[in-house]
């Protein structure tokens, strides 16, 4: 594996329809945010996540029986420690996809010990379990500054809560995807934010990249036949691999960057994927669709976009409304989970959100209940808005 060693210091922000339905009647903007959010705040004080929670994957489970109540959406997230500076991966479970549960044994799966390319981080999980084997299968992007930019990594599980990473041997276990390592390539410095879907018995891999001439992400594609050894799509006619989703024109609400692919795969074989893009200073940022019918390798965006953007100032969404996690529900409406902050400052921490998509029922928050007397209710976290985080390096008391 080629590997970029330049004296770069690389700052990254990491960060569907129903099936059957044409794209010229999918091209609504019918998106309603829950009235209820933020949905999932940071974890208690001296929890692993006490800082953030963003950068989620989930799936609606089929629990194989004939009752739905037997179902359930499961989130694996990214959580970040306000004491240690640590970047690991939870799990949490919902019936309706706004009350979590998180797992108590969190993190599931955590970075790697120094000297491994994952030491400094690992987030942004794609998961998805395969029937044919009957194994859960987890991509995910770590990182360590003295291995330059970001990697994808790759784990499996039998029950989606103890992970294994593959390759347990040296520094560069689990590691299956790497940057190009050509200055000149649009992933040749980083790579992550992967999406994975194994259609047709082979593995296909969305995923974000950056590197070249242009100063900012976008999405790339590959293939496996395995998930761990992976070949980046060339287009025909050129030499080397392009983004298969580039940012937009100038002026464009994304031409500064588009990463972060959530994408779902219809009953007529064509696909939908939403998107992270902001402009040139990431300023105005928000969440956008685009349609395939070839695979993947080609997309139109809709010219609708963007779907999703920041609340007005103020609001916990108010700013760097990213990292999208779209489902299509059995009954074919979507739902997509988005983490925000409410100030442009990496000092003020994400939270989670949920947006009700093109026709699905919109659910609306219950009334306080009235408790009995003598109980007190838990209070529901409030926004710090600005944190001074403490000067403590990972692994120390």
């Amino acid at each position: 594996m080629k590997r970029v060693f330049f004296a770069l210091t690389i700052t990254l922000l990491l960060l569907a329809v129903p099936a059957g339905i044409a794209f010229s009647t999918m091209q609504s903007n019918t998106w309603t945010k829950y009235a209820g959010n933020p949905i999932l705040y940071y974890g208690a004080p001296g929890s692993w996540d006490d800082f953030n929670v963003y950068a989620v994957h989930v799936m609606y489970y089929d629990n194989n029986t004939p009752d739905r109540n037997d179902d359930e959406y499961r989130m694996w997230y990214s959580g970040t420690s306000f004491t240690r500076n640590s970047k690991d991966i939870g799990l949490a479970t919902s019936k309706d996809g706004i009350n979590w549960a998180r797992y108590v044994g969190n993190p599931v799966i955590r970075n790697g010990d120094f000297g491994y390319w994952d030491y400094e981080r690992i987030n942004a999980p794609s998961v998805l379990y395969d029937k044919e084997e009957g194994i859960w299968k987890m991509w995910y992007a770590g990182y360590a500054s003295y291995f330059a930019g970001f990697g994808i990594g790759y784990a499996t599980s039998t029950d989606g809560i103890h992970w294994s990473k593959y390759n347990s041997q040296g520094n560069e276990a689990g590691l299956v995807f790497e940057a190009s390592g050509y200055a000149d390539d649009f992933d040749g410095y980083s790579v992550f934010s992967p999406e994975v879907l194994k259609i047709g018995g082979k593995y296909h891999m969305w995923y974000a990249g950056f590197g070249g001439a242009f100063s900012g992400n976008q999405i790339g594609y590959a293939y496996s036949d395995d998930g761990i050894n992976w070949v980046r799509y060339v287009k025909p006619g050129a030499q080397f691999a392009e983004p298969v989703l580039s940012v937009g024109g100038a002026g464009a609400w994304d031409e500064g960057e588009v990463a972060s692919p959530s994408v779902i795969r219809l009953n007529d074989g064509s696909l939908v994927m939403f998107y992270q893009g902001s402009n040139l200073d990431q300023t105005r940022t928000g969440i956008g669709r685009a349609w395939s019918t070839d695979g993947g390798k080609t997309w139109t965006k809709d010219p609708n976009n963007p779907l999703i953007t920041g609340s007005p100032a103020g609001s916990w969404d108010f700013n760097r409304v990213f990292y999208p996690s779209a489902v299509l529900n059995p009954d074919g409406s979507i739902y997509l989970w988005y983490h925000a902050r409410s100030r442009n400052s990496d000092l003020t921490p994400f939270k989670l959100g949920l947006v009700f998509g093109d026709n699905a029922p919109i659910i609306y928050p219950t009334p306080t209940p009235t408790l009995p007397p003598g109980v007190t209710p838990t209070p529901t976290p409030s926004d710090p808005g600005f944190i001074m985080l403490p000067m403590i390096q990972k692994g120390q008391p």
